[in-house]
């Protein structure tokens, strides 16, 4: 028991870490943008599911790319480590900014952007368990494929988890509904 505390101190600060240098000021910029607008440009529809869904896999793509980016496409353990420990809050706040940008303010964003983060890390610590907790990982073709590939997985499930969670959007409720929600 005493051996799984680094590894859980470690997961701690990196997810902390992440969340506060990677994802925070996303989420701020968000929070204001949504704010100050009078009209989000789309309605909540098969397009704009469709449209947060490609933000999360084009969020995937870019985490692996930026993992792999830092370590020096020379070690594969790094560059996993980083996409596992370090990318999944940025990867699940994609869907959320994706969809609060969209459509709008939702009634639950932030449980829905809770549940995306945590979807997130929950498939990319599995993924990290399962692929690449072995000694000797360099970066090559099939490393870089189970990399895309967990990220994909990860990403997808953040979105999943957002937009299962959202809610309708603030603009489409009444105004004493939307003044009870903000007390």
């Amino acid at each position: 028991m005493t051996a799984l505390i680094p590894a859980i101190a470690g997961t701690t600060f990196a997810t902390l870490f992440s969340a506060a240098l990677l994802a925070l000021p996303a989420i701020i910029g968000v929070r204001r943008l949504v704010e100050r607008r009078l009209l989000a440009p789309f309605n909540r529809d098969r397009l704009e599911r469709s449209l947060v869904l490609g933000s999360s896999l084009l969020g995937a793509a870019g985490a692996v790319a930026c993992s792999d980016l830092t370590a020096g496409f020379s070690d594969g353990r790094m560059a996993s480590m980083l996409l596992g420990f370090i990318a999944p809050v940025p990867l699940g706040a994609v869907p959320w900014a994706a969809g609060e940008l969209l459509s709008g303010a939702s009634l639950r964003r932030w449980l829905a952007l809770t549940a995306a983060v945590a979807a997130s890390c929950a498939t990319s610590w599995a993924a990290y368990a399962l692929c690449f907790e072995s000694d000797g990982i360099y970066l090559s073709a099939e490393t870089g494929l189970m990399q895309l590939a967990s990220g994909v997985v990860s990403g997808l499930c953040a979105a999943h988890a957002y937009l299962a969670v959202r809610g309708e959007p603030m603009e489409s409720l009444p105004t004493q509904a939307v003044a009870l929600e903000r007390l």
